[in-house]
């Protein structure tokens, strides 16, 4: 491979990012602590410039996202904007809460924007990194390889450069362009429910109106919402209902029908926002997506990561952290095989994929456990019976749940660990029951 100059440095590739989210500013800032030479476009303003409090789907940081950032050293810097969640609360229709703890370490809340302006600062604090924002991408040529933009003026240009990564989002352009006339597989899901946002202000003094270190549940079988503190006070919430039915938002037309399905549903969030049926009714509408496809990349030129291979649900909070991971991985692989691209890009994709195809099963089962099987009693003695026997087995027994959030196991291998131990519970549960029925047999003979 050959070397360039670029302000005194020696730069090993120059790697073109499109996309300047989680994963593309994660990369860059990896790719320049290797010495590569990285330009990184995205067609939004820059965060750093942009008010923090903009709509967006707060984000849940576990134990392999903090890894992740903790290899680069951002460990400590990120903890300024998060707030910690030791468990999940559950809001009864009744007003009766129940509590369920994380385990070690927990979730931590943080707000897109935040750790989006945090991860652009950091990579560009490395001399061979830069970026370019309100700059939209048009079209890739994969085999030179070269990414096509559009400036805010209006002008063309093209980036030719060593590997162009797509790390632009579930609607890549880069993916698009990559697989196009090729035998490529792409599987695209929605959900039939979508999500509104909803803001949930600090009290007068600046303090939070609910509970402020847990993540908030209201689930109500077609419907449920979900609220994440913020550091400012405030809560972000997310509501998610079917496109259409009777709970549906096309059934919502008027402020007194969205207060009346919150006076039934939700009744503890109606005094927490104001003007609830009018702001809502001006939230956007967003939609549930999950994407599968292959290949990840083509000819050592060309690698997509994050959404643009591998979008998710959002019901387990691993989006991003898998995100982290991915750009992690290539750069690994990248430095594993630093004279030979199209190798380090197969075994990015061969190490990543079976993961997060895992992933991909683990969010959609869970969306149907918050949703619906989450106020199930069988459902609670199951997660109390995992819970009790990870207390009572220590590592040897681990729910699904703390192998995803507070440990850096493979996803894949979490799956498989866990569908192990469910087999066994239903064993014990099985052999619990022919003893109860043996029991009252032998009583009714006596």
């Amino acid at each position: 491979m050959r070397e360039r100059r670029v302000d005194g440095w020696e730069s090993m590739m120059e790697i073109t990012v499109v996309g300047a989210g989680m994963a593309g500013a994660f990369l860059a800032l990896s790719l320049g602590r290797q010495g590569h030479a990285v330009t990184v476009f995205d067609r939004r303003p820059d965060p750093r410039a942009t008010d923090s409090t903009a709509s967006s789907m707060n984000l849940g940081l576990s134990r392999r996202g903090l890894s992740a950032l903790g290899r680069l050293g951002l460990s400590e810097e990120v903890m300024r904007f998060v707030v910690p969640m030791r468990g999940r609360l559950l809001h009864n229709t009744d007003g009766g809460l129940r509590f369920s703890a994380y385990g070690d370490g927990g979730i931590l809340a943080i707000q897109r924007q935040d750790l989006s302006a945090l991860l652009v600062d950091a990579a560009c604090r490395e001399p061979t990194v830069r970026f370019v924002f309100d700059t939209r991408c048009t079209s890739v040529d994969r085999d030179l390889p070269s990414a096509s933009f559009i400036d805010p003026n209006g002008q063309s240009l093209v980036v030719k450069s060593d590997v162009v990564v797509g790390a632009d989002g579930a609607f890549s352009v880069v993916r698009r362009h990559m697989h196009h006339d090729r035998r490529a597989e792409f599987s695209q899901s929605y959900l039939e429910w979508g999500w509104r946002e909803l803001h949930i202000p600090a009290a007068e003094d600046g303090t939070h109106r609910m509970a402020d270190d847990v993540f908030h549940l209201w689930p109500r079988g077609d419907i449920m919402m979900f609220a994440h503190p913020n550091l400012d006070g405030s809560f972000t919430c997310s509501c998610v209902l079917p496109f259409h039915g009777e709970h549906g938002f096309d059934s919502l037309r008027t402020a007194e029908d969205v207060e009346s399905l919150f006076r039934t549903h939700f009744p503890d969030v109606v005094p927490l926002v104001p003007d609830l049926g009018e702001t809502f009714l001006r939230r956007p509408t967003f939609n549930l997506v999950t994407i599968s496809t292959a290949p990840w990349s083509h000819e050592g030129k060309v690698v997509l990561i994050g959404d643009a291979c591998h979008a998710v649900y959002p019901f387990l909070a691993q989006g991003m952290n898998s995100a982290l991971e991915d750009a992690l991985e290539l750069a690994d692989s990248l430095a594993h095989h630093p004279t030979d691209t199209s190798a380090a890009l197969t075994r990015y994709s061969e190490r990543r994929k079976p993961n997060t195809d895992a992933l991909a099963t683990m969010s959609h089962r869970n969306f149907a456990e918050l949703r619906d099987t989450v106020r199930s009693p069988a459902v609670r003695l199951e997660r109390a019976c995992d819970a009790l026997l990870g207390r009572l087995l220590n590592d040897r027994w681990v729910s699904l749940h703390a192998m995803i959030t507070n440990t850096t196991i493979p996803y894949a291998r979490a799956l498989h660990r866990a569908t192990r131990q469910r087999r066994v519970l239903q064993g014990l549960a099985a052999t619990a029951a022919v003893a109860a029925v043996a029991g009252v047999v032998r009583a009714f003979r006596r």
